[in-house]
């Protein structure tokens, strides 16, 4: 239990909480021409990672101007370019609905695109783009499943005490093998509340980056057997 407790922990942290600390500072309104339209729908299975920043946002009509995050790091290697979750998304045709946030983190030095990270919270097409990665990858690498209800408590509330609401965790692992990403899912329904959420992390298997990414976001710790 005491292993399954700290699993939730680590999967509680893994977006919410960044662990290091960020100076930030106001980013200046400096425009960066782009020569395309600014498309209706962003088609996330089109990101190609490892490669520029630029060459993901150019097709897609965008530039770093159309950051929707207004800040910057001072003290760390890397940034973030964060999608206004008022646009539409979708991976290969499906539509994903409401996004709780989407952000691709680049090299400062570079702008190399190494990881990109998606929220969605309440979203009924939660299933269906796991079905998509499915269909993508083939056969996931990794699965865990984790049910707390309240006479098998094995998760902690926000007060430290065991949780009672009837909550499945599931972990899932792929390979895009074509693209050299890895994509960490997590998969948390609340069949108490009707509250859903997931989570889908995918980083770059040849980036410099990647080895970093992984232990910084506790992943090795969460999707270990």
């Amino acid at each position: 239990m005491k292993k399954l407790l700290l699993l939730f922990t680590v999967t509680q942290l893994l977006i919410s909480c960044n662990g290091q600390e960020k100076e930030t500072k106001k980013r200046d309104n400096k425009t960066e021409k782009t020569t395309n339209a600014k498309k209706d729908n962003i088609k996330i299975s089109e990101f190609i990672l490892n490669s520029s920043l630029e060459k993901i946002l150019t097709p897609l009509g965008l530039s770093k101007n159309d950051n929707f995050n207004l800040t910057y790091n001072l003290n760390l290697d890397y940034e973030e370019f964060s999608f206004s979750p008022q646009q539409t998304f979708q991976f290969n045709d499906l539509n994903i609905g409401k996004i709780s946030s989407l952000i691709i983190y680049y090299l400062k030095d570079n702008n190399s695109a190494f990881t990109y990270e998606l929220e969605l919270e309440n979203n009924d097409n939660c299933e269906l783009l796991i079905g998509e990665f499915n269909k993508n990858f083939g056969k996931h690498t990794f699965y865990k499943k984790n049910e707390n209800t309240k006479e098998r408590p094995i998760f902690l509330d926000e007060n430290g005490e065991p949780e009672t609401q009837h909550i499945i965790e599931e972990l899932i692992k792929w390979n895009d093998d074509q693209h050299d990403v890895t994509y960490f899912v997590i998969n948390k329904k609340n069949l108490t509340t009707k509250e859903n959420k997931l989570t889908t992390i995918a980083i770059s298997n040849t980036h410099e980056k990647y080895a970093e990414w992984v232990d910084f976001r506790s992943l090795n710790m969460a999707f270990s057997k």
